[in-house]
């Protein structure tokens, strides 16, 4: 069965990690889209090469490979199963397979905790959303999810539709059909609520042809108008793929317009001194410290650094003794582990692309809750 990104427990995966900053955990990620069979023995390969100096963390890669090796041989490919993930250490006994609608990046990590970035990126890419397709007497309702449809409803009225000679004035046909209309809208609306709720519904797109799709938001309560990011035009008839790709172009729009709002934001707190901070150490330390609403990213940053097994503390450069508690330090992805501190913390993270200005500001940045 496919995963759903909401359901793969991001945080608690944060939180795994080598008390004693080991490399005793492996990060597997394949794309079952354009899958290379002589990836994963490359990786293998270099890294048993890496690793053999050290017995223990050795014979743990070794042992983790085949537990991992055993799971692809026997794991069949799932319908329409794009990606796959795999978190797992013998020596921890810790094991995490997800099958994704999604395609992801080949990688091999092998680190002291799960490598959770890509994940992170998929959940910020591909927020549930919710398409409502309809005309004057049909509708569909869809819940896409992690690139897929995760929940679908269809609802249907016979609404008379021509006048016939005879028996009923024209102004009293009308008066009635508006009257079913507004009522077949109605119904529309209050699944519309009950739905996109209750599967936690970021945006939606309402499609279809004629006035339908205008007028079923003025029966849409406030909470549910407010998701609403696009009205676009297609026809009833529209084929479910091309319809979703649709959608998903317009929710995708509508993240980019957010994503350059927040970095508006970010440059005039930071212009007045205000609720907003940037920089490696800085953003890190107001991750943790619980004060950051919105951490921003840029989409493939990562930097060298170090990361003190003691206390936490993180940085850019490499240092054997860290300078706040004199504890061991480890050599870690700084940025990954900020990720981490976020996750922990529940702070929403946003992956920002191609934006020079906040690569001027260290990659990374924030708005705080609080100072």
């Amino acid at each position: 069965m496919l995963a759903d990104l909401k359901n793969i427990g991001i945080k608690g995966l944060s939180e795994v990690y080598d008390s004693e900053s080991r490399d005793s955990y492996v990060s597997l990620y394949l794309n079952m889209e354009s899958l290379d069979n002589k990836f994963v023995e490359r990786r293998k390969k270099t890294c048993s090469s890496v690793l053999k100096e050290n017995r223990e963390l050795s014979e743990n890669f070794e042992k983790t490979m085949q537990t991992i090796e055993e799971y692809l041989d026997k794991s069949s490919r799932e319908k329409g199963q794009k990606g796959l993930v795999i978190f797992a250490s013998n020596m921890h006994g810790f094991f995490r397979a997800y099958k994704l609608g999604l395609p992801v990046e080949n990688l091999l990590i092998v680190d002291s905790s799960p490598y959770i970035r890509p994940v992170a990126r998929l959940i910020d890419e591909y927020e549930t959303f919710g398409l409502v397709l309809l005309d004057s007497q049909r509708a569909k309702i869809y819940v896409v999810s992690s690139g897929r449809i995760g929940y679908k409803k269809k609802k249907a009225k016979d609404i008379m539709n021509r006048h016939k000679k005879g028996g009923m004035s024209q102004a009293r046909f009308q008066r009635l059909r508006k009257g079913a209309v507004n009522h077949f809208l109605k119904d529309v609306s209050e699944d519309v609520k009950k739905l996109f709720l209750n599967h936690d519904v970021v945006k939606i797109v309402i499609a279809g042809p004629g006035n339908a799709k205008i007028m079923l938001k003025n029966f849409l309560p406030d909470e549910i108008k407010s998701k609403i990011v696009d009205t676009i035009d297609v026809d009833f008839d529209e084929t479910e793929g091309r319809l979703v790709s649709k959608a998903e172009e317009a929710v995708l729009k509508d993240e980019k317009e957010t994503s350059e709002k927040n970095m508006s934001r970010l440059k005039e707190e930071i212009l007045r001194n205000g609720l907003a901070v940037y920089g490696l150490k800085e953003t890190g330390d107001a991750v943790r410290n619980g004060q950051i609403e919105l951490l921003l990213i840029s989409k493939d940053y990562k930097i060298r650094g170090w990361i003190c097994e003691k206390c936490q503390a993180a940085d850019a450069g490499v240092k054997n003794r860290c300078p706040y508690c004199d504890g061991r330090t480890s050599e870690v992805d700084v940025v990954e582990e900020i990720i981490e501190f976020a996750e922990r913390a529940d702070t929403k993270i946003e992956f920002v692309e191609d934006n020079p200005a906040l690569k001027e500001l260290g990659g990374v940045g924030g708005l705080l809750r609080f100072k």
